[in-house]
């Protein structure tokens, strides 16, 4: 995971990524966790399509109100 002052970027596994995404959707998803929801829904679909990982980019204060189980995923990369 890559850092600096207002982002947070990181490589994840299909895996935890999918999972994450499930997470997000239990809980709200694009109601509650717009940013997040959308780069990570993005990315699997890239990934869907055959297209290489990509890091993800998420602003600090949407990263910071995810809850712990998917920082956690997303913390732990590919």
């Amino acid at each position: 995971m890559v850092e600096d002052a207002d982002t947070v970027s990181f490589r994840v596994s299909t895996p935890h990524l999918t999972t994450a995404i499930e997470i997000l959707r239990e809980q709200g998803g694009l109601a509650a966790h717009p940013e997040a929801y959308q780069a990570l829904v993005l990315e699997r679909s890239r990934r869907e399509l055959q297209s290489p990982p990509q890091e993800v980019r998420l602003a600090r204060d949407a990263y910071v109100a995810l809850p712990p189980e998917v920082r956690r995923l997303l913390a732990e990369g590919t």
